[in-house]
């Protein structure tokens, strides 16, 4: 962080009406931490000079700053006509090679906005997420964290316009939203945690354990090669990263889509801090071994600090009967990326059928048989999960393991939490769940420049491909997602007793879903707080599960809609139309809504895939001056 006082917490509020063809800030504020000063402006002009005129540097927090920086950014373009900061090779420059009137952006290929500097009569100013560094909206950050302000309410659409009036109510909810950001970041900067992402922050205080000696434990493994004639891949990071999976998220097909009832609801406490706490993990530079598994891989696994391997296969298989499927294959025009696969066949749909066989792009009849790489973790769930045909392993790599890695950082914001109300066990929550996400990142540093483009008036975005960050340590952040999934995984296959019996219905990464008897729940531990255990978080009378992150659960009579992509709203608008009271849901709907809710009263049954709901998702379009 830039060494200043002038550190604020600021916010945009900018014009939805409809027929728009531009848009503007109609009201701009900014509140000094560690000040009870808060200053509003009427439109960006008079906040942006307000911060060119002021002596020294200055850093500058908005909350999601993908859209407040947007509007920053078409006015530097527009009226201030700043100049990007780049080198002859197209990458940004440093904040001291940058010459006045020139900017930088720190924005990934994927979109995600990081922070903004300019250098503006001698000084910089830096506009950093505060999203990235506290991931939850003002409305729960207030709540967490126990600030004396909280976040209001305030109807957004209507006419406005840059130095409109502001009424009363419109400034309380203006001071109110600035307010509870300065807070929050007062009380992370209090505690230290004042780099640009939690998770960096997490990182930062973790590689403080290990001193010097952090690259003997945690090599970059980029930077071992490998012939990717022989093992497919051109270093051991890239090898190992094909191992690296998400969470386990399924709803049974047989069950989706049915009303289920007397259910229940399962959390595991901090699932991923608890495989961090309870497993050994691979540490150095990997041995890589070709054909069969080296016997040594399996010898010492009883000892005090056994291997930890990664395997790379072929085979043909297909899910044992009473068992749930969890393999998904990714990059392939063979299988659905997201899909649960029951067998390694293609599924031909002209006939309806899989298929052993299918037609490649170049006319050739193939056998479905997939090249799949996994932890030993993921190896020994699949050997018990599926029928293995023609299996061949074609190579894999081993390492030594650690035990204990984790458990000074785990065991510290553990207890925190545990004693800790407010907004110190909120921070704890953050750093127990931050860290492991940073293992996982790759050296792609691919980034966005910005530009005016005269043909629609507005700001656009090029890429440019870069590869010299410094990656995490992907063997560890690969180990701990498997042991997360198969901890998961495990504990619904216990409580499975086949597609059209009762038990268990639906998990998503950490929780699992039943319609059995708490009493009859098997193969796992309860306890509202313990690590490695399960909190029984609800019970349910009525349950439905249409797809993955898609459901309702009716809870003491409210109805818990869960819909990905679905915005609070649109929720509110579905249970209202389920027959939730208005007075309890506290939500204002517009006429259309109260209509389509009329004409949409209905059962659990009518939440399907193929419901369309009004104004239930806020979908960004840029304009010129910003983005709607």
């Amino acid at each position: 962080m830039y060494k200043t006082k002038n550190i604020y917490a600021c916010d945009f509020e900018t014009t939805v009406y409809e027929g728009q063809d531009h848009t503007e800030v109609w009201a701009a504020s900014c509140a000094r931490l560690h000040t009870e000063f808060v200053k509003v402006f009427h439109n960006i002009r008079e906040f942006w000079t307000y911060f060119e005129r002021m002596r020294g540097n200055v850093l500058l927090y908005f909350h999601n700053l993908k859209f407040d920086g947007s509007f920053l950014v078409d006015y530097w373009l527009r009226e201030k006509h700043y100049k990007e900061a780049v080198s002859p090779d197209g990458k940004y420059l440093q904040d001291g090679e940058m010459e006045n009137n020139t900017y930088t952006l720190t924005i990934s290929d994927f979109g995600l906005w990081y922070c903004m500097r300019v250098r503006v009569h001698g000084k910089t100013i830096e506009i950093r997420d505060s999203l990235k560094l506290l991931p939850f909206t003002l409305k729960e950050i207030g709540k967490s964290f126990q600030t004396k302000h909280q976040k209001l309410d305030m109807e957004y659409v209507g006419f406005r316009y840059a130095g409109c009036p502001i009424s009363e109510q419109e400034m309380e909810y203006i001071k109110n939203d600035t307010n509870v950001l300065k807070e929050a970041l007062e009380i992370m900067f209090a505690e230290g945690h004042d780099r640009l992402t939690i998770a960096s922050c997490c990182y930062a205080e973790y590689q403080r354990k290990f001193g010097e000696d952090w690259d003997l434990f945690f090599p970059n493994l980029y930077e071992i090669p490998l012939d990717p004639t022989v093992y497919g891949s051109d270093n051991a990071g890239e090898y190992i990263r094909k191992a690296y999976r998400g969470g386990w998220c399924y709803v049974v097909p047989e069950k989706a889509g049915k009303i289920h009832r007397a259910g229940s609801t399962y959390d595991v406490n901090s699932l991923y801090p608890s495989v961090m706490l309870a497993n050994l993990y691979p540490v150095g530079k990997p041995t890589f071994w070709t054909g069969e598994i080296p016997g040594i891989c399996y010898s010492d696994r009883s000892s005090t600090n056994p291997l930890y391997f990664y395997v790379r296969f072929r085979c043909r298989f297909r899910v044992k009967k009473g068992y749930l499927p969890w393999v998904q294959i990714k990059r392939s025009w063979l299988y659905r990326p997201n899909q649960c696969l029951t067998t390694s066949n293609i599924y031909d749909a002209a006939s309806g059928k899989y298929m052993r066989w299918y037609v490649d792009r170049d006319g050739i009849r193939r056998e479905a048989k997939p090249v799949l790489t996994m932890t030993m973790t993921d190896f020994e769930l699949f050997q018990e999960h599926y029928e293995i045909y023609d299996l061949e392993v074609l190579d894999g790599c081993w390492f030594h393991t650690e035990s204990g890695l984790f458990d000074s950082y785990i065991k510290k914001y553990r207890d925190m939490k545990i004693v800790s109300t407010g907004a110190r066990r909120a921070m704890a929550k953050l750093y127990l769940n931050s860290l492991y996400g940073r293992f996982a990142t790759t050296p792609d540093n691919s980034f966005k420049r910005a530009y005016l483009d005269e043909t629609d008036d507005t700001v656009h975005f090029t890429s440019v491909q870069s590869e010299d960050q410094t990656p995490g340590y992907i063997a560890i952040g690969a180990a701990i997602t498997s042991y997360a999934k198969n901890f998961t995984i495990r504990a619904a296959q216990k409580n499975y007793y086949g597609p059209s019996k009762r038990g268990f219905i639906y998990a998503d990464t950490d929780s699992i879903h039943v319609d059995i008897a708490p009493s009859r729940v098997r193969g796992i531990t309860i306890h509202d707080s313990a690590f490695s255990c399960w909190k029984q978080e609800s019970t349910w009378t009525e349950g439905i599960f249409v797809r993955a992150k898609t459901y309702i659960e009716r809870v003491a009579g409210k109805f818990n809609v869960k819909c990905a992509g679905m915005s609070e709203h649109g929720k509110n608008i579905v249970a209202a139309a389920l027959g939730e009271p208005e007075e309890e849901i506290n939500d204002v709907f517009d006429e259309e809504e109260y209509k389509w809710i009329r004409e949409h009263r209905m059962q659990m049954g009518g939440f399907s895939r193929h419901l369309e709901v009004p104004n239930a998702k806020l979908t960004p379009k840029r304009m010129k001056g910003g983005i709607v």
